[in-house]
């Protein structure tokens, strides 16, 4: 299970960052426009997993009283963004990216990977299947987030080759909050309802706060019907993880 949850781990956030590297060679242009669609594919996967994924399993165990739980990590994660600047929006032009300093952002990249890691390896042991659906997620919505760290580093007088090893730097604290969640065992159980709260809660919030806004930039009839089937399209893959489960 362990090495499963590993592979998972990487996949979902140093395979992001791999990702986002190479899409670093394409024109400025279609970066854009990828990464808005990305987004959009990203926001669907994300929401899918928290609403029919954490919080179903989340109500299971704890019934729903569970939705404190999920309303106190919404501002938890408010708080912690204009603190530490956990996330940092796509959007060149963005208020923070001015405000956002290199070490800072690898602070704020670090805690966001760590919590990533907690969340993949819980979701494994509640589940294989589960934890596969996690993953997926998590990989989706960290593309366009690596892109727009590379954007603010690049910005700050870093290299290419040197913004891709700090961020890959960042993502293995994700593989220390996994280890973590595993070795914690029985404790990780015993909080599992809010930990998938917690979860479900950053989950929405990246997904409402950061992508869905940035889709509205944009009232253009053909590119707003072409977001929303983007969207449905991530919610799809979720629900077919989670249907297809053995």
């Amino acid at each position: 299970m362990i090495t499963l949850i590993i592979l998972a781990v990487l996949l979902g956030n140093i395979g992001s960052v791999l990702m986002a590297s190479l899409m670093l060679k394409f024109k400025n242009e279609y970066l854009q426009k990828l990464t808005k669609h990305i987004n959009a594919f990203a926001g669907g996967t994300l929401l899918g997993a928290a609403f029919l994924g954490m919080l179903p399993n989340a109500i299971k165990i704890a019934g729903y009283q569970i939705s404190y739980a999920v309303l106190a990590g919404i501002l938890f994660f408010f708080i912690i963004e204009k603190i530490m600047l956990w996330r940092i929006c796509a959007d060149e032009n963005c208020d923070r990216h001015s405000k956002a300093g290199a070490l800072m952002l690898m602070i704020g990249d670090s805690f966001h990977n760590f919590l990533d890691g907690i969340v993949i390896a819980a979701a494994f042991l509640h589940s294989p299947s589960f934890g596969i659906v996690v993953a997926i997620s998590v990989f989706a919505h960290e593309i366009p987030q690596e892109v727009a760290d590379f954007g603010v580093m690049l910005k700050a007088g870093f290299s290419k080759r040197k913004a891709v090893l700090y961020n890959l730097l960042s993502g293995l604290t994700a593989i220390v909050g996994a280890l973590l969640a595993w070795y914690a065992g029985l404790y990780t159980q015993i909080f599992m309802p809010f930990i998938l709260a917690l979860s479900a809660a950053g989950f929405i919030y990246i997904a409402l706060a950061d992508l869905v806004p940035q889709m509205h930039r944009k009232t253009n009839i053909r590119q707003s019907v072409f977001q929303f089937l983007l969207l449905i399209a991530g919610i799809s893959v979720i629900i077919i993880s989670i249907i297809t489960k053995p």
